[in-house]
């Protein structure tokens, strides 16, 4: 299949581009693909993830079960040169991503091999946050903080240090109607920067221009800068990973810098995240969380965490993750949420079948 693909991919990218080739190549009589799209085609890779989940809540006055598609995911990578690289990611999530499927589309500059940096230009994920967790449900540090928009960033990837700093235009500005994306002005940006002193031990923080532009909390933001008076305030946060054998530690926090003025009062989020895992032998994985947050409200109902209006303010879970097969894994876990709307509280379960290449 892979073959047929490539070949597939060649003879398109010879179609596509012998008109631009200086002199065509024979030989034969007959048209040869060109050696550079040859390379192209050599240095593609790809990428799938399939997630199906079953879940069970009972939280916040009422009991809810599902099975969804939670995530089709195709990643696709070429290299035009040493130093050109070529990424489009594609992401499908029932409930979340049903209509724009277009997750990633970026190209990379890099400069010389001993001068590690690079540019980055297109729509990807920015640097900030790590959100690492062997649990099937997302951070709150991670629904509170994640972006991705359509940037430009310039960055340093050293062997103990990593750096990435850039701008784009967002969406959440002040007497913008919403729905308008903004206007035609670059005023956000944001930087990361990492630390790995040793291997399986990495450092690092980040800081975003403002933390209503990140995908959660671009809705809400948007109402806000509806208001009289509206200003940005930033995020930022930091975290600790380390690796030691079969122990995995992460630790992530992430705060709004100043508050939001609401209507009904002040508003200024923030989430911890704190795990530990183990892997007990070779297939099987035990992870342990605990999480903590303020101020942070869902923008959508569908979010698995966001069992009302508000993400809760305490999760305790457990989770328990095993390779079925090459690629394959099934998991589970057991959350515990507290502080919901109207200080309820509730409980859910969640089992997912992954399949992963």
């Amino acid at each position: 299949m892979l073959k047929r693909l490539r070949f597939i991919i060649l003879f398109s990218l010879g179609a596509a581009c012998s008109g631009l080739a200086e002199k065509p190549v024979r030989s034969g009589g007959r048209e040869q693909i060109p050696e550079w799209a040859t390379n192209v085609v050599k240095s593609l890779e790809f990428g799938v993830l399939l997630e199906v989940e079953a879940s069970l809540s009972d939280a916040a006055g009422r009991s809810e079960s599902d099975i969804i598609l939670a995530t089709a995911a195709f990643d696709f990578e070429a290299s035009f040169s040493e130093w050109l690289v070529g990424h489009v990611g594609l992401l499908w999530e029932q409930y979340d991503t049903e209509e724009n499927n277009l997750d990633e589309a970026f190209i990379t500059l890099h400069a010389h091999n001993e001068i590690p940096l690079y540019f980055l230009a297109g729509r990807f994920y920015l640097p900030v946050g790590k959100f690492e967790s062997v649990f099937i449900s997302d951070p709150l540090t991670l629904e509170l903080a994640e972006i991705h928009k359509s940037a430009a960033m310039i960055g340093y990837d050293g062997q103990w240090m990593q750096l990435g700093a850039g701008m784009f235009n967002g969406d959440v500005k002040e007497g913008v109607p919403i729905g308008d994306n903004g206007d035609s002005t670059i005023e956000d940006a944001y930087a990361a920067v990492s630390i790995t002193p040793c291997e399986g031990v990495q450092f690092g923080c980040y800081w975003l221009s403002d933390l209503m532009e990140s995908d959660a909390q671009a809705e809400l933001g948007e109402e806000l800068a509806q208001e009289a008076g509206y200003e940005k305030h930033g995020g930022a946060g930091a975290f600790a990973h380390i690796h030691m054998g079969p122990l995995t530690l992460n630790a992530e926090y992430v705060s709004a810098i100043g508050e939001y003025d609401l209507v009904d009062g002040r508003y200024a989020p923030d989430a911890l995240h704190l795990e530990a895992a183990v892997q007990l032998c070779e297939k099987c994985t035990v992870g342990l969380k605990y999480e903590n947050s303020s101020d942070l409200f869902a923008t959508r109902s569908t979010v698995p965490l966001s069992f009302a209006d508000k993400y809760p303010g305490e999760v305790t879970g457990l989770a328990v993750v095993y390779a079925l097969y090459k690629n394959t894994t099934v998991s589970a876990e057991y959350l515990h949420v507290e502080d919901l709307d109207n200080n309820e509280r509730g409980d859910a379960v969640t089992v997912q079948l992954a399949l992963q290449i």
